[in-house]
């Protein structure tokens, strides 16, 4: 590809996707994403340097700036003497580790200019005599989390070639254009077209709360997502993927099956669609070169309270195997196609990366942490298996907090952990979502609401009141304002009628009135007179209404003027001037 402007390239529908992402969320600086390796026992900096300068020159897509015209964006690769690379010296700080991750995220929320200015960044930091960190900062329009993979790894591969004076053309990265030709092919074959009817054909008939919960999920993100991280001990680890092998998938396959339940226990829903990042590339060729095809595979399945642990992960594992067939048909299109553009149908991701990244540099200890892996519209679980499992949740801060970003975590952690123990014939609904801890406060804390209650009947109690405050105001309705005196004198009234009229204990009254304060009056009266009120609605059809107070057998109806005419004469009417 060539590199200066006069070799403009179109961009690829991810690069596409992103680029518009980022026009509508101008602010978001979660569109930069950035890794940095730990390299221990003491590697020499002068090559860690010039692993990344040649690094620099191989990887074209670290050097891809955008230029747009007449509204278009285009793509072009940089000269790479525009590119330093920083070396920065933190070893004197008190706390240097502390100071080097300052300095990284500092860097992280650098603005970049998207209109022909670097989109990538690198540095050397010193930490210690023995201790240097590699810091890769790009933006998610041209690189993808698999572009970051090939990049660590060649970055060791350099490392390792200079240190042993190894030929270092052995490896070396093939330019950017493979990608676009790919997908340009692609995009002029037949495929889109049998992906496109496939995704229409799976994702058919969505569930009502399905959609529904897309529209509340569709608040795009607009600021760089909240992050908490836990891990999963080597001993569970193992355990899992025992657990993954007695159910005959991966260990990929049971922690997205984890993701399945955890979304359908929290939401309630059988109709569960849940993305699962993908490289969206086809080809050993594609999948070694850095850059940005990365994709969302709606995984959809099914379940019920009933549903077995072996059924879900049957079906989870049926969904991810076909839905990879059609990998590189675009999530936007797909919305595009089911008319929910403006919404967020996966509000779950998971992206598993359960494989230690194979770096060598010499025979240095290495250690990858992510600082950030692009933006999130709800929840993303990303699992690297790194001494364990490590787990990262980013969380839409438009949607989320730092707390209930914890508790998404800690919970789907309970999901993993159910799994590793349960039988493949335990039902799907008794996975466990709370910890003892939060069930205990739950169940036992938040409900702890005995309190002391005064002895006797309502009327006991209301006279009461009447007796402390009887020129205090009872009731506002209308304009028209009525003490608890006047309150008292009028339902006792009515009382003493109804106890006329034989009604006492065991008799039911209709109460069929608006909203008033004859209302209170009447349904006070019923409750001194000891017998039970049944409230009928004055709107409803007069035919309903008579059924109601025939079928409860209402000794009496208490109505209004304007409701007496309307009920059979058959039944007792007292009318409230």
């Amino acid at each position: 590809m060539a590199t200066s402007e006069a070799g403009l390239r179109e961009l690829m529908a991810g690069q596409l996707a992103v680029w518009y992402a980022q026009q509508l969320a101008p602010d978001n600086l979660g569109f930069n994403i950035a890794e940095y390796l730990e390299i221990g026992g003491g590697a020499k900096p002068d090559l860690l340097v010039e692993a990344a300068r040649r690094r620099l020159r191989e990887a074209e897509s670290l050097r891809l700036r955008i230029r747009v015209i007449d509204g278009t964006p285009w793509q072009y690769v940089h000269d790479e003497r525009d590119y330093p690379i920083h070396v920065v010296d933190l070893s004197e700080e008190p706390d240097p580790r502390a100071a080097a991750e300052e300095w990284m995220h500092a860097d992280l929320r650098r603005r970049v200019d998207l209109d022909g200015g670097p989109l990538s960044s690198q540095a050397v930091i010193k930490v210690g005599e023995d201790l240097h960190f590699w810091y890769t900062r790009v933006h998610h329009l041209v690189m993808d989390g698999l572009g970051g993979v090939v990049l660590a790894t060649r970055g060791a591969e350099i490392y390792t070639a200079l240190l042993e004076g190894h030929d270092l053309n052995d490896g070396t990265l093939e330019p950017v254009s493979v990608l676009l030709d790919a997908d340009r092919a692609y995009r002029s074959s037949s495929e889109p077209e049998q992906d496109r009817q496939y995704w229409n054909d799976t994702l058919a008939g969505l569930a009502d709360e399905v959609l529904a919960g897309a529209t509340r999920a569709g608040r795009r993100a607009q600021h760089a997502p909240i992050r908490t991280a836990d891990g999963i001990d080597m001993q569970e680890a193992a355990a899992l993927k025992a657990a993954a092998r007695r159910l005959r998938t991966s260990l990929s396959g049971l922690l997205i099956t984890a993701a399945a339940i955890y979304e359908h226990r929290v939401t309630g829903a059988r109709d569960v669609v849940i993305g699962l990042p993908v490289r969206g590339r086809a080809g050993h060729r594609e999948a070694g070169i850095p850059g940005m095809t990365s994709n969302i595979l709606p995984v959809r399945v099914t379940f019920d309270p009933w549903t077995t642990v072996a059924d879900a992960v049957r079906q989870t594992s049926r969904a991810v195997r076909e839905g990879l067939r059609h990998e590189r048909y675009r999530h936007e299109e797909i919305l595009r196609d089911l008319k929910m553009v403006d919404r967020v149908l996966c509000g779950l991701h998971i992206n598993v990366m359960a494989f230690d990244y194979d770096l060598h540099f010499g025979d240095l200890p290495v250690a990858a942490h992510n600082l950030s892996t692009g933006p999130v519209d709800g929840i993303r679980i990303d699992v690297y298996g790194r001494s364990g499992l490590q787990i990262n949740v980013d969380a839409n801060p438009g949607l989320y907090d730092a707390t209930s970003a914890a508790d998404v975590l800690r919970r789907f952690l309970n999901v993993v952990h159910w799994l590793t123990t349960s039988p493949p014939t335990e039902p799907v609904g008794r996975a466990e979502l709370l910890g003892e801890v939060e069930r205990r406060r739950v169940v036992s804390e938040w409900n702890d609401t005995a309190a002391v209650v005064p002895v006797g009947t309502l009327p006991e109690l209301f006279e009461a009141q009447v007796g402390r405050a009887p020129d205090a105001v009872a009731i506002v309705a209308d304009g028209v304002e009525v003490s608890y005196a006047e309150l008292d004198a009028r339902a006792n009234r009515l009382a003493r009628h109804l106890v006329g009229q034989g009604v006492g204990p065991e008799s039911v009254v209709g109460v069929c009135l608006d909203r008033g304060v004859d209302l209170i009056v009447a349904l006070l009266g019923v409750v001194k007179a000891g017998a039970a009120y049944l409230p009928v609605d004055p709107d409803l059809p007069v035919e309903r209404v008579e059924f109601v107070l025939e079928d409860a057998a209402a000794a009496v109806v208490v109505t209004g003027r304007a409701q007496s005419g309307l009920l059979a004469g058959g039944l007792q009417q007292i009318v409230l001037d």
